[in-house]
Parts: C-alpha cells; sequence; structure tokens
C-alpha cells in the first residue's frame, strides 16, 4: 500500500469511528426522552418525582405519593401504605439504618423487592424511603 492509500484508509475510518460515536448518542438521548414521557403518563394527577435511581434491571423512581419500578419498559407502582417495612444491609451482610452504610436495601411489600447500592442516586433515594414511612407511621399512630 502506497502512503497515499494508507491516509485516505485512516480519513475513511476516522469518518465511520464519527459516526458510530454520534449514533450512539443519538440512540442514548432517544431512551432518555422515550423513559420521560412513558414516565409522565405514568405518573397520577399531582404527583412529583422526587428521585430516579437507575440499576441493571431497570429503574426505581419515588416520587411524593409511591415508588414505581421501571423494568423492560414496564412499570410496577408500590403505594408507601402498601410497603410494610424496608430494611438496609452492610457489607458484612447486618442490618443498618443508615444509607451511606447500606450494600442493598430490601422493601418489603406484596413481594420483596431488593434494591442495589450501584450509583450515587441510591443514598438519596433510601433517605427519602425511611424519612417518608416514618411520616405515613406516624400518622397512621395520630
Amino acid at each position: 500500500m502506497t502512503p497515499s492509500q494508507l491516509g485516505i484508509l485512516a480519513g475513511a475510518a476516522l469518518v465511520l469511528l464519527l459516526a458510530i460515536r454520534s449514533s450512539l448518542q443519538k440512540r442514548q438521548e432517544r431512551k432518555e426522552r422515550d423513559f420521560t414521557r412513558t414516565l409522565e403518563t405514568a405518573l397520577l394527577p399531582k404527583e412529583t418525582v422526587k428521585v430516579i435511581c437507575p440499576q441493571k434491571k431497570g429503574r426505581y423512581i419515588l416520587t411524593n405519593k409511591r415508588l414505581i419500578l421501571e423494568e423492560k419498559g414496564s412499570f410496577h407502582a408500590i403505594p408507601f401504605d402498601k410497603i410494610k417495612s424496608i430494611q438496609g444491609k452492610n457489607a458484612a451482610g447486618n442490618r443498618t439504618t443508615s444509607p451511606a452504610n447500606m450494600v442493598s436495601l430490601t422493601i418489603k411489600a406484596d413481594k420483596d423487592i431488593t434494591i442495589q447500592n450501584s450509583n450515587d442516586q441510591f443514598p438519596e433515594l433510601t433517605k427519602l424511603l425511611q424519612s417518608e414511612l416514618k411520616k405515613r407511621k406516624e400518622k397512621a399512630e395520630k
């Protein structure tokens, strides 16, 4: 191969690489936009999103009225009054209430749901869920 052919080949590879990168960015933006649209249709009137916690299986969305689980494009909602208890576990497998020390959070409702600490939104989700359930419990006791 001559140097001019190598230059053309390198230029074509660069253009192909940029086209692939642009395509991936557009696909990610489209997925986010579609998720936002479908989430807005799943929300109840006067319901606001407090935090979105992405996980491997899907997303956990905490609102002011319920916890919504999004898995493969479908939504499953758990109202706060259906949640019986929540329990956090640390790295040693012991119970903990500190969101910063939690490795996982188990939510006991109709079925047990486990959320792993895999991103920055997990401690915020845990703290808000704990405070919301505490408010509901105090309100029920009165």
